[in-house]
């Protein structure tokens, strides 16, 4: 293993802390990715992104594996004392990287390929955004879509939250409200709403998918086997201040007493929804 080590300057080390605000991230196009989770994916499937590694050497020992990724990688690593690395990130772990912002890409092009894509209104906290980002890498989303008034994208909240999901699925932000459902329809997708009021349970659609499958009937509701554009809403508002043209609003029956789902735990189950019936249809192909 031939790692590039340098060690860091302050002058370097004080560039990379001011990555945790917003508008340094914005100025150089950079952002900090801290844990290991996350550097390790970003190393392993967008090394080309990644620019400083920033690690001590008790991280060395125990994660290798990233050692040997950033050495393939050709990656600059700069080793640190704990105090250092304390002073750069108290989230990481002991592991750090400075990456590139990658560039958006193209809305309409994603909208024409993709079976299932997950988009966002508003979404204010960082947390629920990164674990929606999670979620719809893990249920094989094709892409999700962040509204403009949403936590940013690229902040490092957002990126521990996702545990490197940034870097599995394109991800697009700023995204105008009005214009995605739009867009969607007329790229051929069905465009859901998980609402508390929808006109259609969520348990109902899954079981008309299964008819159809079993017995050839075609679903009287919204067909989740089919390309489809799940949105959520606000936090707490869902979809009060929005007027959002969609095919149908589904709602997830709740057997407890809670109130509601949170945001990012709603998704899940749609996206979920969505993949499994779809799956369910493949393999009986």
């Amino acid at each position: 293993m031939n790692l590039r080590t340098k060690q860091a300057s302050r002058t370097q080390l004080q560039r990379a802390q001011r990555l945790h605000r917003r508008e340094q991230r914005s100025r150089h196009g950079q952002t900090l990715v801290e844990g290991p989770q996350a550097v390790r994916e970003l190393l392993a499937c967008s090394p080309g992104l990644a620019r400083d590694l920033y690690i001590t050497e008790e991280a060395i020992e125990r994660h290798g594996d990233i050692a040997e990724l950033a050495a393939s990688a050709g990656v600059w690593v700069h080793v640190l004392s704990s105090e250092d690395m304390r002073d750069l990130s108290s989230d990481g772990q002991g592991i750090v990287a400075v990456t590139s912002t990658p560039v958006q890409p193209d809305l309409d092009v994603l909208l024409l390929r993709a079976s299932l894509i997950v988009a966002t209104l508003d979404i204010a906290d960082p947390g629920n955004l990164g674990t929606i980002i999670r979620t719809a890498d893990a249920a094989g989303a094709d892409a999700v879509l962040i509204g403009k008034a949403s936590a940013e994208l690229y902040s490092p909240k957002v990126i521990r939250s996702a545990a490197g999901s940034h870097f599995h699925l394109p991800c697009v932000a700023g995204v105008e409200v009005a214009d995605i459902a739009a867009q969607a329809k007329k790229a051929g997708l069905q465009v859901l709403t998980a609402e508390g009021a929808g006109e259609w349970e969520l348990p109902v659609l899954l079981e008309q998918a299964a008819e159809a499958k079993i017995l050839g009937t075609s679903p009287s509701g919204p067909d989740l086997t089919k390309r489809t554009l799940w949105l959520v809403g606000n936090e707490t508002r869902g979809f009060a201040e929005y007027d959002v043209d969609v095919d149908a609003r589904v709602s997830i029956p709740l057997y407890g007493k809670a109130e509601s789902l949170n945001v990012s735990t709603a998704l899940a189950v749609c996206a979920y929804a969505s993949a499994m019936a779809r799956a369910t249809q493949e393999d009986g192909k």
